[in-house]
């Protein structure tokens, strides 16, 4: 034997002794190689062509035989085998049933080494009862088995809750104590996985629902509060309960919670209005009685008006004594406040039987109906540029109330123009709103657009017997009023006479007039139609206003100083934003004057400035009417030339918002 056949011998030999090391023709459990040299895939197994899963076996807690299942659950076993009867190792077991929670949160399992597989199983819901069925099916190697059943006998256990006990059953108010039980059967067993829920008729729990384990102990804190934080006082019932009925009580007193502050927890400030205002007639403001920091019901407080307008009443209508109420289940004591009809701070006081008291803050009577002399329109500029579309000022009305105080916020101020296009209505806010006119058609010939706000307010009056009320003579009272106003008009003709031959806005509060006329001269400001007035106190308020559509190419007016394109050394000019001298140039018009000094051989220097005039042309200013507005000094400018010869230019140039025109002139 040469030497390269002895290497291949021994090398035979060791593979041989490796193989046998590895197991190979020996027997076991699913997985290990026997020596008939039928592999599945090279790997040395067996493959299976058959899964068993023998018969379910239940344990108790135990390990006794269990042939029921009760709350405290039982252990499920299988065991799966091969076709050869061999244990598989690694099977996958799914068990299934009604009422059932298994162990595993997808109710399987996985087999030992001996091919067992087992789970726990609870009732899902303990007080069922009756029969179920149990299924299990195991799974390898794509290989699963036929289902194994067999039927449970759910049966309801008697529970019982014992040895309940509060570890103090006296408490200070706000206090707490552990409650503490044990579950048991009826034969004295501790028992687990009992679910106890505590209640009481006050107060509140650390835990409310707690499941019994370690022999059957169950405990929660209790306290002497509930969950919106009221205090509880007196002899308070804990109740136990299970949901298979078991229950069980115990009892604690709690000592009678003592108010130790009351304090004014309305947040915002008040502003109540007066009776006839036309807003809420009442309003609410809120004392809160605490102990130590915690909401205090049932308590008796004392309420006193400590200072007020002399027709204010709290409590009920009517009333102005002190009174006593209790707070209410959040601690809380609500005052009403019925305002009169005279402005002034309120001030009400809360005070508990110890003394300690509250004093309300920022309360207050002041708002009323908007009054005619309150009443007020502005302008952000009043000469708007009509050449184009799209100009705009803002318009904003302010009212007030007989007292100069603010209207409520959110009343209404309406809106009608004759030209352009306006906001219909706007509200208000601390006694002001505001809309926006905008150039557009129509356009007023005249190119003047009269504005009209209106709102629901009240007639100014003298109160002559400072009652703070208005009583009319025809009602046996003395008071009067300042200028009666009725029905009323947009004046576009500007000549403070409703027309309606011109299609004039009319607004109606009296359909048939009266015989006798009270009411006041219309004017351009407050228009007013004759024998439209009675001697009530409520009415429509109205201001009206007067606005611009100029143009922005000027129309020059010589007024003195000026003969054709010859100037003196002083001369006066005016300007308009149209032909027929109705209105003036667009708010912002800059008007300058320069020369041009065409006599140098005289050794003077000449030069001109414009000594008087409205330059520029303000946003707000006084239109006049239409037929005295030619005669306006806002249109009116002075200039004085100094050091000028006859043949020297003078240059006036009328700068416009979107157009720049000059005029020549020689001296």
């Amino acid at each position: 034997m040469n030497k390269k056949q002895l290497t291949l011998k021994l090398s035979a030999i060791a593979v041989s002794i490796l193989l046998a090391s590895c197991g190979g023709g020996g027997g076991g459990y699913y997985g290990s190689n026997d020596s008939s040299g039928n592999t599945s895939g090279g790997n040395g197994q067996t493959p299976i062509t058959a899964v068993n899963v023998g018969n379910i076996s239940l344990t108790d807690s135990n390990g006794n035989v269990a042939t029921t299942i009760t709350n405290q659950g039982v252990t499920a076993q299988v065991v799966v085998k091969d076709g050869s009867g061999k244990a598989i190792s690694g099977a996958v077991v799914t068990f299934t049933g009604d009422n059932m929670t298994f162990g595993t949160s997808n109710a399987t399992a996985l087999t030992n080494a001996d091919g067992v597989a087992s789970i726990s199983i609870l009732p899902t819901n303990a007080t069922v009862t009756g029969v179920y069925a149990l299924s299990a099916t195991a799974s390898y190697n794509n290989v699963t088995s036929a289902a194994t059943t067999r039927n449970l006998v759910f049966s309801k256990q008697d529970i019982a809750l014992t040895n309940m006990v509060a570890a103090s059953t006296s408490l200070e108010s706000g206090g707490s104590t552990l409650v503490s039980l044990v579950t048991q059967d009826s034969k004295g067993n501790y028992q687990n996985n009992i679910a106890v829920n505590f209640t009481a008729d006050c107060g509140s729990f650390s835990n409310g629902s707690v499941t019994s384990s370690n022999q059957g102990n169950v405990a929660t804190t209790y306290y002497a509060f509930d969950s919106k934080g009221n205090l509880c006082d007196g002899n308070q019932k804990i109740i136990a309960t299970t949901t298979t009925g078991a229950s069980n009580t115990t009892s604690v007193s709690i000592a009678q919670a003592v108010a130790t502050s009351v304090v004014y927890t309305t947040k915002d400030s008040v502003q109540l209005g007066i009776n006839t205002s036309g807003s809420s007639s009442s309003g609410q403001i809120e004392f809160t009685v605490y102990s130590n920091g915690t909401v205090l019901k049932n308590q008796n407080i004392t309420l006193s008006l400590e200072k007020a307008p002399t027709d204010l009443s709290f409590i009920s209508l009517g009333n102005r004594t002190a009174q006593t109420v209790k707070s209410d289940s959040s601690g809380k004591v609500t005052v009403t406040l019925y305002p009169g009809n005279i402005p002034g701070p309120v001030e009400i006081k809360a005070t508990l039987p110890n003394g300690l008291s509250a004093l309300s803050k920022n309360v207050t009577v002041t708002t009323g109906r908007a009054t005619q002399n309150s009443f007020s329109l502005s302008a952000s500029k009043q000469s708007l540029q009509t050449d184009k579309d799209g100009d705009t000022a803002t318009v904003t009305a302010m009212l007030a109330d007989r007292n100069s105080n603010s209207v409520p916020d959110g009343t209404v101020v309406n809106f009608v123009a004759e030209g352009g296009k306006i906001d219909g209505s706007c509200k208000t806010v601390d006694g002001q709103c505001s809309v926006t006119l905008r150039t557009q058609n129509p356009r007023p010939a005249n190119g003047r657009v009269t504005v009209l706000a209106y709102a629901e307010g009240d007639k100014s009056y003298l109160d002559q017997d400072g009652d703070g009320v208005y009583t009319p003579i025809s009602a046996g009272g003395v008071d009067t009023l300042v200028s009666n106003i009725g029905n009323f008009f947009r004046d576009d003709n500007e000549n403070a006479i409703y027309d309606s031959n011109n299609g004039e806005f009319l607004y109606k509060r009296v359909t048939t007039p009266y015989t006798t006329d009270t009411c006041a001269a219309s004017s351009i400001d407050q228009p007013n139609i004759p024998y439209t007035c009675d001697d009530q106190l409520a009415t429509t308020l109205r201001k009206q206003m007067i606005f611009s559509f100029a143009s922005d190419t000027p129309t020059f007016v010589a007024n003195s100083g000026i003969n054709g394109d010859i100037v003196k050394d002083n001369f006066v000019f005016q300007l308009f934003g149209n032909s027929m001298l109705t209105v003036p140039m667009p708010s912002g018009t800059s008007i300058s004057v320069s020369v041009k000094d065409n006599t140098d051989a005289n050794n003077l220097s000449c030069s001109a400035e414009i000594i008087s005039g409205n330059n520029p042309v303000p946003s707000v200013m006084n239109l006049m009417t239409p037929s005295t507005f030619s005669n306006s000094s806002i249109t009116r400018y002075a200039v004085q030339l100094k050091g000028c010869d006859t043949g020297d230019n003078i240059l006036v140039t009328v700068t416009a918002p979107n157009k720049t025109t000059t005029f020549r002139f020689t001296r």
